[in-house]
């Protein structure tokens, strides 16, 4: 079978193997683990080292209520991801925002409540006193910018010194049940484009010296693997893609926010960026 998708999970299910060398697999409810431990795991599934932690969701396209607990959800599965002591994050939204497909990233943008500038002047106010600090940054794409997505992260990274970055970009699945169904959490940080065959530098704790998260939601599929077309640099979208990268993007952008803003509650915090 062949597998062009930036799921780990995927890759994983597509090897066709009860076991590999190198992967631990584990499963709980609607959340399933995979850790790729070393180089023989690796290359088994081409995904990097890390840890990769594949949220099943009910469809947007069904349900578009994100207080029913899936904020809950992410925040725990988000939290269980970061390293100790950190003090302050840079989300990193990658993507086109003129292509549906690929926007996710800039509309997360959109619901991540940025608080670095603020927070001398909120820590006087009740209720506020341990806000987070969290910048948030759209990348653009190299074809508007002429800068490299990694070059323009590393950048303000050098700058506000982020104890961790969190990037969130569009994936690329291998299975049409998992289009807009699907969050991959991951501790290896993420290739731009790679899922679609446009490798770009890689973010992550290598390439940047500190942890990155990578998040996503896969927004394409491959005709190859649909049977249609034996041209695996063809990618189709859902017809409901609008809905899926808009409530996929305030699913992740306020899972964000609870995540780090413990002391606000999830419909206050909705306010603040809705």
């Amino acid at each position: 079978m062949l597998c062009t998708s930036d799921l780990a999970l995927e890759s994983y299910e597509s090897a066709e193997k009860t076991r590999i060398d190198g992967i631990v697999v584990k499963e709980d409810g609607n959340i399933t683990t995979v850790d790729v431990l070393d180089e023989n795991g690796a290359k088994a599934i081409s995904k990097p080292v890390g840890k990769y932690v594949t949220l099943e969701i009910e469809s947007f396209v069904n349900n578009t209520d994100i207080f029913d607990g899936r904020l809950d959800e992410f925040s725990s599965v988000l939290s269980s991801m970061l390293p100790d002591n950190i003090s302050s994050v840079l989300v990193a939204a990658l993507g086109n925002v003129n292509i549906t497909a690929d926007a996710l990233g800039p509309k997360t943008r959109n619901y991540v409540l940025s608080t670095r500038h603020i927070l001398n002047d909120f820590k006087r106010i009740e209720g506020f006193e341990n806000l987070f600090s969290v910048s948030a940054v759209s990348t653009g794409v190299l074809g508007e910018t002429g800068i490299e997505t990694f070059e323009i992260i590393s950048g303000i990274a050098d700058k506000i010194k982020p104890s961790i970055v969190i990037a969130v970009d569009a994936l690329a699945a291998s299975s049409k049940e998992r289009l807009g169904t699907t969050i991959q959490f991951s501790s290896s940080g993420i290739s731009p484009g790679s899922g679609v065959g446009n490798h770009r530098n890689e973010i992550s704790e290598k390439t940047l010296g500190i942890p990155v998260i990578g998040i996503g939601i896969p927004t394409v599929i491959s005709t190859s693997v649909l049977g249609e077309s034996s041209n695996s640099d063809t990618f189709v979208t859902p017809r409901e893609i609008d809905k899926i990268t808009e409530q996929g993007a305030k699913l992740i952008g306020m899972g964000i926010n609870a995540c780090f803003q413990k002391d606000i509650s999830h419909r206050d915090l909705f306010a603040l960026v809705g």
